[in-house]
């Protein structure tokens, strides 16, 4: 079986403060592989980064991820720092899920332009990872410069992972010749083996090896006996966050009792994933409960 991973998804009306720390602690407690947030700046989330360096405090073993982190948002310099420290307390279980933006209200709401979101948000990344791993960096860049710049923390790892998402042939590229993983959206993982096609022959082309990149898929979750409650739990929590149904949530998403939901899961890791990603829709606490004692039992070994 590959590896599964939750995401806290928020805004739920039941969070409560000790919410994210006990989530984060009972991912772990269930041997998941990996816990995951989101990123949004107009939105009433938690802010992503500050909630990983929670969970990194009350975890050991677990991954910890963004999926994704809009990074164009934010100054490399300072993000580079950021990140490298989340790694450093968590020692080294940091993968950052990259996104390049989608909504231009998260863009305008701290003054920076939604053009040419895809283009900076490149750049951003390749300073980062030259001020994780070397002194004295000068880079004179389209949107960002630095001169004779040291920073530290360094990563525990030798690099962060940085992995991609997107559904655009651009988006697909970039994958290919430079990520470390590629993460498929919901509606695209029924589909996933030919979105990977095109990724492995950007990466070949670029004389990577596709085997090296990991293969990931992100959905969303709701657990219930009453299928069609369910799925309008999904479809509240998408129109919620996207602002529209981007997809069938029926057949996109893992919904249903927990017999259901564990046959979802097994599909859509026999596309091809190495890695799924699960957004907990629903913002009852015992969906995590449900999680562990009903569905993951019933997936295959």
């Amino acid at each position: 079986m590959g590896k599964i991973g939750l995401a806290f998804v928020n805004p739920a009306p039941l969070t409560k403060p000790n919410t994210v720390m006990s989530f984060a602690k009972k991912c772990e407690a269930m041997g998941l592989d990996s816990f995951w947030t989101i990123d949004r700046i107009a939105y009433d989330n938690l802010e992503p980064l500050t909630l990983l360096a929670a969970a990194a405090g009350a975890t050991q073993k677990i991954r910890l991820g963004t999926s994704v982190l809009l990074a164009g948002l934010r100054h490399p310099t300072l993000l580079a720092k950021m990140l490298a420290t989340i790694d450093f307390i968590s020692n080294g279980r940091l993968t950052l899920g990259v996104g390049f933006g989608s909504r231009e209200n998260d863009f305008s709401a701290v003054g920076i332009p939604f053009e040419a979101r895809g283009s900076r948000t490149v750049e951003a990344v390749q300073l980062m990872k030259r001020l994780w791993t070397e002194d004295k960096v000068t880079s004179k860049g389209r949107f960002f410069s630095v001169q004779n710049l040291t920073i530290g923390p360094r990563p525990i790892q030798q690099s962060i992972p940085i992995w991609t998402g997107g559904s655009a042939e651009v988006a697909l590229k970039r994958a290919g010749t430079w990520a470390d993983g590629f993460i498929c959206g919901s509606s695209a993982i029924p589909d996933f083996p030919a979105t990977w096609d095109k990724v492995a022959s950007y990466a070949a082309t670029a004389g990577r090896d596709p085997k090296q990149i990991e293969k990931a898929g992100l959905t969303f979750m709701a657990i219930n006996d009453d299928h069609a409650k369910a799925v309008k739990t999904l479809e509240d929590y998408v129109m919620r966050y996207y602002g529209r149904l981007r997809a069938d949530v029926a057949s996109t998403s893992v919904v249903g009792s927990a017999a259901q939901c564990a046959e979802r899961i097994d599909t859509f890791l026999g596309k091809g994933l190495d890695t799924l990603i699960i957004g907990v829709a629903d913002p009852d606490p015992k969906q995590l409960d449900l999680f562990g004692e009903k569905v993951l039992p019933l997936l295959k070994s």
